[in-house]
């Protein structure tokens, strides 16, 4: 198995939090053609959000060696995902006595097509030729606001009740999980991030993430760019990325570096500040 390949890339910072309960994965098949991203964000006291979060890594790995690295059911692979961490992560709950739960957001691609799952307010972008296409529907009380037409998505922003999550794993009830699907393009290109991310980084700046030439040094930039906008609250921050199989690194590249230097003036004003 393999953890990374050159196409994927990952960066988690704890930000101002005292526990880091965010936790990201990207597997892929030996020859490079088969790929799954996993991103979760964990949800309770001591620890039991970070645990929850990592017991669904820890499945996701599991389920992928077992398919040997190629499901032949990719929406049945990704609701086993699901299934596996929200028991596992309710029993755990129920063995120690304390709260527990994480989102989930999981990607599976071949060179032909995407397959995702998601549950609760971790999101996946789906980009062509670095522009965002689609992104998924957050499981929550302000998302439905917003899908009643009752709030925009400015107001959603900056609504007090932004992240009261409908649905997450580990929970006692059933598991509500949503999927999608699309066509891949040697142009598209995926983006996976907790809500410590999306909340500060817009999708035009994480599509300079796809062209990145060192993507991990890119993530870590980014996760810390969006710590640094939140400020001294900070949530947990993580984003992992799929680059187009197509990708280029000359003029199209080129164009966007305007978005990281804005992102290192964002930083160093940061650290200025703090520091005086």
């Amino acid at each position: 198995m393999r953890r990374t390949k050159s196409r994927t890339g990952q960066a988690g910072h704890i930000g101002g939090r005292a526990e880091q309960q965010d936790h990201a994965a990207c597997f892929a098949s030996a020859d490079g053609r088969c790929h799954l991203l996993v991103v979760a964000d964990g949800m309770g006291g001591r620890t039991g959000g970070e645990l929850a979060a990592r017991t669904v890594i820890d499945v996701a790995e599991a389920l992928w060696n077992e398919s040997a690295q190629r499901p032949d059911d990719p929406p049945a692979f990704l609701e086993s995902l699901c299934q596996r961490a929200h028991a596992a992560i309710r029993q755990h709950a129920e063995d120690c006595g304390e709260s527990a739960g994480a989102t989930v957001v999981a990607l599976l691609t071949t060179p032909e097509r995407a397959w995702w799952v998601h549950v609760g307010d971790s999101r996946l972008y789906a980009f062509r030729d670095c522009r965002p296409v689609f992104r998924t529907e957050d499981h929550t009380l302000v998302q439905q606001l917003v899908r009643s037409g009752q709030i925009d998505e400015a107001e959603a922003a900056a609504h007090p009740e932004q992240h009261k999550l409908l649905r997450g794993l580990g929970g006692y009830d059933a598991l509500q999980t949503t999927h999608g699907q699309m066509r891949v393009d040697p142009d598209t290109g995926f983006v996976l991030c907790t809500d410590g991310f999306w909340a500060k980084v817009a999708a035009d700046e994480m599509a300079g993430l796809l062209l990145a030439e060192v993507l991990g040094d890119a993530c870590a930039q980014w996760v810390g760019i969006a710590v640094a906008r939140a400020g001294a609250e900070s949530d947990n921050a993580t984003v992992a990325v799929l680059q187009p199989a197509g990708r280029r690194s000359g003029f199209a590249y080129r164009q966007l570096w305007p978005l990281y230097a804005a992102g290192v003036l964002a930083l160093a004003a940061f650290l200025f500040h703090a520091m005086r």
